[in-house]
């Protein structure tokens, strides 16, 4: 235990980089077990010096070599080149506007709320007294001030002249609720303030009078929010009140209700409109559609037409989409159906194109918004288009790299590489309402983008730089994680490299030159570089080719022997590359490192589904597993233990109920019964759970009452008194999504059955445990559970009350 301690709280954590506009120096952010984080600002070339703070709330290079860190309530403005720090005091908060250059200072009330306007060079170009908050938007930055002293009224500010000045838009004795950019047109700003009769609405804008939006209906509303409009004349406001209660003696639920949460939840109603302040009125949206989204400045919106003929809004979740798209013109009030997608749209910024992955055409189209019309792009529809400027489109396919012309729909081929498939690396993304995967994503028009170029069975990956119509290596190929990848138009690119027995490594590349590391942490965690890690291969339910990863202790040695802890959750292996970080903060109590330093071999496998259900699959690959394992000398296959959580755990318990080749289980937050669960409410998604049980995660392929004999076969609850090795369980006791009873159920068939079980419920936890004091307690009770069974370590009271009279 002392090791551990010693080992975890020596940990460093390195969990962001940040450089200077310049790239010449960096911030770091790194994380402990016990001490406070610390942001670390290192110069990227000899002589490397570094400054460090802890405890650090917020920080922003406002220049080249000038960084301002707030702690507490203490700025530092910090001359990266003279080493000069300038001390402020009283500092409630800080923010930058990135587009100005312009840094914010915002002071507590001892200095009288005053907010302070920095331009880059942090010269003060002005000040603004009793600043409750501001907003910076996409184009604009707005203040809000109020005396509290002196007067009653609220001001907001415009600032102008790049922070520079600041003209008072308008005053308002209600509290302010909401302010920001009207996101449309007619440019300017929305308000919302408090009043006796709920929210008033207000559109303010320099030299034009406050218009509010007057009318009966609009009374009572507590919450509203601005999204982007497509008609240049109207405003796209979201509102919604808590409707009143009718009944407080019984709530009544209708089995014609689609969705459930109305009875679980403040019953709420909302309502979509569009707001038009010139002509002072407003259009309220078909309740009848959702997910409005403003495409481009021409009045169109796209929507989606809500299905009545589902009994549950979560019904066909995971089945081939069936959504009707409409196209909504707001000024003439037309629908155009779009062509049925599979779930992937690409929206032209512009709002002039829509890039459609057809079901009827099997294929991507190109639909033209203004007339209607579309064309076939010869594209797959495993292929992704990125819309490059206004004229052009990236395409992706496969590992290829294709340009095509809007124009004329010209292709043409840039670039194929010798691996699997490439990616693009964080293009320009837009959301919508209308699904993940129906958004704006595109590139400027510079043409100089980042790709990763994938091998899925060697899972590495490698980094390249497309510029002036040529690829440019920046990082090789590799097996190592890739985290914070940057880059400026120095091109100069910084990164975070880790493995898994490779702490984590802060790098960064010149042009052309070598990459080199700025940072290596972990430095006195020499064990963890001997650490090694051996592919297990096995067979899956259908005969496929399945992994696991099987990792040995620093100190092994080959002519001994060693226990073995299975963690299993379905398919693992893109995730073994992630730094083995000794630490008791394990949401799950699981931690591989934790387990190797105490003496056992710890194995990650991957579990693929076949048409026997996910519990027999599960117990085929673990079974298959196990034979190639015992071909390992140095396992000790009369000491296995197997855990697993949410679904892992699900596979644990039914394994559990039918081998006898472990010594010891451990499962939490775990279903125990399936066929209950498929139809109980899960509180996280607000519904009943079949869906995710019949199409998603559970792959039943239908309901209970189709396949009654597959949800028997694979119900651990069944054949829990079958359980022979003894079972730790545990829950949170706020567990949204799975129900603590699933645990306490499963307890209780072993407790009836006299078979050795301890339940830990943690108090006010939920799915995964999220306070330290829980997670360092379960990966302690983890860490000794397997001790007692799998290394016979007696000693350990609160398994000795259990085990007592059990044999």
């Amino acid at each position: 235990m002392e090791h551990l301690t010693k080992l975890s709280e020596s940990a460093e954590e390195v969990i962001s980089i940040n450089p200077s506009p310049d790239g010449r120096w960096a911030a770091y952010v790194t994380n402990y077990e016990s001490r406070p984080s610390t942001l670390t600002i290192v110069e990227t070339k000899s002589p490397f010096k570094k400054i460090m703070r802890e405890k650090v709330s917020k920080y922003y290079f406002v220049n080249n070599h000038t960084i301002v860190v707030l702690s507490g309530h203490v700025m530092n403005l910090i001359n990266l080149e003279s080493g000069t720090v300038k001390e402020i005091l009283d500092v409630n908060k800080i923010d930058f506007a990135k587009r100005n250059n312009l840094l914010l200072v915002h002071f507590n009330s001892v200095q009288n709320n005053r907010l302070e306007i920095y331009d880059h060079s942090l010269k003060i170009v002005q000040t603004v007294e009793n600043v409750n908050r501001w907003d910076i938007g996409k184009e604009d930055i707005i203040v809000l001030s109020k005396d509290e002293k002196k007067e009653k009224l609220s001001r907001i500010y415009q600032l102008k002249d790049n922070g520079k000045k600041s003209v008072e838009l308008w005053s308002t004795e209600n509290e302010v609720f909401t302010m920001g950019e009207s996101k449309s047109g007619l440019g300017g700003f929305v308000v919302s303030a408090r009043s006796n009769s709920g929210l008033r609405f207000f559109y303010i804008k320099e030299g034009v009078s406050p218009i509010e939006l007057s009318d009966q209906s609009m009374q009572g509303f507590t919450y509203t929010e601005v999204y982007p409009s497509s008609d240049e004349d109207a405003i796209y406001l979201r509102i919604q009140k808590v409707k009143s209660e009718k009944n407080s003696i019984v709530d009544i639920w209708y089995g014609n209700e689609q969705d459930l949460s109305n009875y679980t939840k403040e019953q709420l109603e909302k309502h979509d409109i569009l707001w038009y302040p010139k002509e002072n009125r407003f259009f309220m949206l078909d309740n009848n559609f959702t997910g409005f989204t403003a495409i481009g400045k021409s009045n169109m919106f796209l929507k989606m037409k809500i299905d009545k003929n589902l009994v549950d809004i979560h019904d066909r979740h995971f089945l081939p989409n069936n959504k009707e798209i409409y196209l909504w013109n707001s000024k003439t009030q037309k629908d155009v159906l779009l062509p049925l997608d599979d779930g992937h749209i690409n929206i032209d910024p512009a709002g002039n194109l829509l890039l459609i992955n057809s079901v009827k055409d099997k294929g991507w189209i190109m639909f033209d918004v203004g007339s209607g019309s579309y064309k076939p792009l010869g594209w797959s529809q495993e292929s992704m288009p990125y819309f490059l400027g206004s004229d052009k489109i990236l395409w992706i396919s496969g590992n290829e790299l294709w340009q095509q012309e809007i124009k004329n729909l010209k292709k043409k081929r840039l670039m194929s590489v010798q691996t699997d498939e490439i990616e693009l690396y964080k293009p320009n993304q837009i959301y919508t309402g209308i699904g993940t995967y129906r958004l704006s994503e595109y590139l400027n028009g510079d043409e100089t983008f980042v790709l990763i170029a994938k091998n899925k069975e060697l899972r590495t990956s490698s980094y390249m730089v497309w510029k002036n119509k040529r690829i440019e290596s920046v990082i090789e190929d590799t097996s190592d994680r890739i985290q914070y990848f940057s880059g400026n138009s120095k091109e100069q690119f910084f990164w975070i490299e880790d493995n898994y027995n490779k702490a984590f490594t802060i790098m960064t590349k010149n042009k052309s030159a070598k990459a080199f590391p700025i940072f290596n942490s972990n430095i006195s965690d020499t064990a963890s570089k001997q650490i090694k890690k051996i592919q297990v291969e096995y067979k899956g339910p259908a005969g496929e080719k399945l992994e696991a990863s099987l990792y040995l202790p620093a100190n092994f040695d080959a002519r001994k022997t060693y226990p073995v802890v299975l963690s299993i959750y379905e398919q693992q292996q893109r995730f073994m590359n992630k730094f083995l970080l000794p630490t008791f903060k394990n949401s799950r109590g699981i931690n591989a490192r934790l387990l190797l330093e105490s003496g056992y071999l710890v194995v990650f496998p991957d579990i693929t589904y076949g048409e026997e259900g996910p519990g027999r699959s599960a117990l085929l690959c673990i079974n298959n597993l196990l034979d190639e394992i015992k071909k390992i000398t140095c396992a000790d296959m009369g000491k296995v233990g197997l855990m697993g959580q949410s679904f892992g755990g699900y596979e644990t318990n039914f394994i559990a109920t039918h081998s006898d080749r472990f010594s010891a289980f451990i499962s939490g937050n775990s279903i125990s019964d399936i066929i209950h669960t498929s139809y109980a409410y899960n509180y996280n998604f607000d519904g009943p759970d079949y869906w995710r049980y019949e199409e998603g995660q559970f792959r039943m392929k239908g309901s209970f009452v189709n396949n009654k004999q597959k949800y028997i076969d694979n119900n651990p609850i069944y054949s829990a008194h079958h359980i022979k090795a003894p079972m730790l369980l545990w829950a949170g006791t706020s567990d949204k999504n799975v129900d603590p009873e699933e645990s306490k159920s499963l307890f209780n068939v072993l407790r009836k059955y006299q078979k050795p079980a301890v339940l830990l419920n943690y108090r006010n936890e939920g799915h995964s445990l999220g306070k330290d004091a829980a997670q360092k307690d379960l990966s302690l009770k983890i860490l000794e559970w397997y001790d007692y069974f799998l290394m016979k370590k007696k000693d350990i009271p609160w398994i000795k009350k259990q085990m007592k009279d059990a044999f």
